[in-house]
């Protein structure tokens, strides 16, 4: 009896575990728990499927503003400039949603894309939680 008990508690919890991943498959990255750029910075592309990232929108492309730059909060606090981060993560966003603004911190939903010269995360959805401008005196060594 027991033995069945246990083979019928793993084969509900293998079911939970295969249906979650098909809905990250699918895009649905609303109950993930966001990532930091510094989380993926080291090997982006070792993150697949529709993941769930958290940053701060530190630059846009002056040619195609569907693509921009994030760069990781905790680092902006320390430097309080969007210019100082080591390192800023590529996006490209290719949702209907407004884009974020300059400073935006944002929620993004998507999953990385390789390239010949390297790799951008494709964004599919965004969530705009605050401008951090409001928060921090940041300083803008171009103004």
């Amino acid at each position: 009896m027991r033995k069945i008990g246990l083979i019928m508690v793993l084969a509900i919890i293998m079911g939970g575990l295969a249906a979650g991943c098909a809905a990250m498959d699918k895009g649905d990255a609303g109950d993930l728990e966001a990532l930091t750029i510094r989380d993926v910075q080291s090997d982006p592309l070792s993150f697949t499927g529709t993941i769930k990232i958290n940053g701060i929108a530190s630059a846009f492309s002056d040619d195609d503003n569907t693509y921009f730059a994030v760069m990781d909060k905790a680092e902006l606090f320390a430097c309080k400039n969007l210019y100082c981060g080591a390192y800023a993560m590529p996006a490209r966003y290719s949702g209907t949603d407004s884009l974020p603004e300059l400073a935006d911190e944002v929620d993004l939903i998507g999953g990385f894309v390789q390239t010949d010269t390297g790799y951008y995360f494709e964004v599919t959805g965004l969530e705009v939680k605050q401008n951090i401008m409001k928060r921090l005196t940041l300083s803008n060594p171009g103004a």
